[in-house]
């Protein structure tokens, strides 16, 4: 039994110290915790953006391939449509003929059209020519391809359907006469080295001619 004033018991004294440094310990403890939680923090934010640019370089290259193949089917496509775009130019060359037509423009159409294929637009403009006539030029023709099937890379058949509306004036320009006609062609394009030439022309069914 322990009189009143004597000394406290050894394990008493060392509480406080004990307290303390229990204190210090959760101290460390809690330090190191939030050390650990800022480092995982930080890898986590590091892998965060390493996955973010890894997306970004991912949708940059599906962007480049997109416009790849993009540009790829247009250059398809252009080079589909070449005969065609080259045998509308052909056929406004002839429109023009027709609007003023002599030997010189019909000579001119040499370079788009063989000398068999030109035979065939001749008709229209040696009658013009004779007759001291020409077109008014008021009513474009019409053209609408039906069909168009290639035999390789260097020669395409293009069916057609076309309207022609010759409206015939003389020198003095007075109208002399208007036929609407109306007819079904089958063009042979061939690749040359300035592109398509008409190589041949040829009827596919009857003509119609009506007055306008």
């Amino acid at each position: 039994m322990r009189l009143l004033g004597a000394e406290p018991a050894p394990v008493r004294r060392l509480v406080p110290w004990i307290v303390g440094l229990a204190v210090l310990a959760i101290i460390g403890g809690l330090a190191i915790w939030a050390r650990q939680q800022d480092t995982a923090r930080r890898a986590a934010e590091g892998r965060a953006d390493a996955a973010e640019s890894q997306l970004a370089s991912a949708e940059a290259s599906l962007t480049a391939i997109s416009r790849a193949i993009a540009a790829a089917t247009a250059t398809a496509a252009a080079e589909a449509n070449q005969p065609e775009i080259a045998l509308r130019r052909a056929l406004d060359l002839v429109f023009a003929a027709y609007k003023e037509p002599s030997n010189g423009r019909l000579q001119a159409l040499s370079a788009a059209f063989s000398p068999d294929a030109l035979s065939f637009e001749r008709t229209e403009a040696e009658h013009l020519i004779s007759g001291g006539l020409h077109l008014g030029g008021a009513t474009p023709y019409q053209l609408q391809v039906t069909a168009t099937t290639p035999h390789g890379p260097d020669q395409t058949d293009i069916k057609t359907h076309e309207i022609w509306t010759y409206d015939e004036f003389d020198g003095q320009n007075r109208k002399v006469r208007c036929v609407r006609e109306e007819s079904d062609q089958t063009y042979t394009m061939q690749r040359v080295t300035s592109g398509w030439m008409v190589q041949d022309v040829q009827l596919s069914g009857p003509t119609h001619r009506t007055d306008c």
